[in-house]
C-alpha cells in the first residue's frame, strides 16, 4: 500500500524543522508555493499542515500564514509562580495585553466559590498574554474585591502575585486546579488570532489566602502547542 502523498510532504517540513533548517518562529511557505513546487493539491497539503499542527510543529495565525511553533514552556502549578516568573525563567519574554477590566456584580457561581453573597462586587479581568510577541494564553479573572480594594487602580497588566505582595502583604497559599484538553471557542479562539475549534488546554484555577478566603478565580484558554504541564509531587 502506497504512503499518502500528505504524509511525504509532513515528513518533509518535520526534518527541515528537526534538523532547524526551519526555526522557531519562522514562517513556512505560503499553501500557493507549496502546491507549485510539489504539485500537490490543497486537500494534501492541508492535510500535512493539520497533522504538523497537532503535533505541535506548526502552527496558524489568521490571515498571516503558518509558522514553526517555538518550544513550549514549562508550567508547574504547585510553585504558585506567576506567567511573568516562569516564562522569563525559561528565557522567553512574557508580555500582557489587557481586554476588559470592570466592577461587577458576583452571579450566583462566582459568589458560590467565593463564599460571598450574590451582587457583591467583584473585578472581572479579561487579559491576553503573550510569549515572545506571540499570543498563547487567554485569561479570564475574578478577583475578590472585598478583599483586594482599590486593586482596579493598579497596572493589571502586571503580575497581580507581585501587586499582591507589594499593596496587600498577602501571598497566593492554597489552589485549587483542574485541566481540560478542548476545543477553543469561538471567542478564545477569535482573541488568539486562530480559527475557532483548534485543540487548545482549559485550565480553572482558584487562589486562596493562608485563611483560605478566595482571592481568585481565573479562568485559561492556552494554546495546545504552547504548554507543558510538569507537577513534582514529594513525600
Amino acid at each position: 500500500m502506497s504512503t499518502p502523498h500528505y504524509h511525504h510532504l509532513q515528513q518533509y517540513f518535520s526534518e527541515l524543522i528537526a534538523s532547524n533548517q526551519l526555526i522557531s518562529g519562522s514562517k513556512l511557505p505560503s499553501e500557493r508555493e507549496i502546491r507549485e513546487e510539489f504539485n500537490l493539491t490543497r486537500v494534501t497539503i492541508r492535510q500535512a499542515l493539520k497533522n504538523l499542527e497537532a503535533e505541535g510543529l506548526i502552527y496558524r495565525q489568521n490571515r498571516r500564514g503558518w509558522f514553526v511553533s517555538p518550544p513550549a514552556v514549562i508550567y508547574n502549578p504547585a510553585r504558585h509562580l506567576s506567567f511573568n516568573l516562569y516564562v522569563a525563567e525559561q528565557g522567553c519574554q512574557p508580555s500582557t495585553e489587557k481586554l476588559v477590566q470592570q466592577i461587577e456584580p458576583a452571579t450566583e457561581k462566582i459568589a458560590q466559590l467565593m463564599n460571598i453573597q450574590p451582587g457583591d462586587p467583584v473585578l472581572f479581568l479579561h487579559r491576553r498574554r503573550y510569549i515572545d510577541q506571540r499570543p498563547v494564553l487567554i485569561e479570564k479573572m475574578y478577583i475578590n474585591h472585598t478583599l483586594l480594594p482599590g486593586i482596579e487602580n493598579e497596572d493589571l497588566t502586571e503580575s497581580l502575585s507581585q501587586i499582591l505582595k507589594r499593596k496587600y502583604q498577602q501571598e497566593y497559599r492554597d489552589m485549587d486546579l483542574s485541566f481540560n484538553s478542548t476545543s477553543l471557542p469561538a471567542n478564545a479562539a477569535n482573541d488568539l488570532g486562530i480559527a475557532a475549534g483548534q485543540p487548545g488546554l482549559q485550565i480553572e484555577r482558584i487562589n486562596y489566602t493562608s485563611a483560605k478566603k478566595v482571592l481568585e478565580i481565573d479562568y485559561e484558554y492556552w494554546r495546545h502547542d504552547a504548554v507543558n504541564i510538569h507537577i513534582s509531587v514529594s513525600d
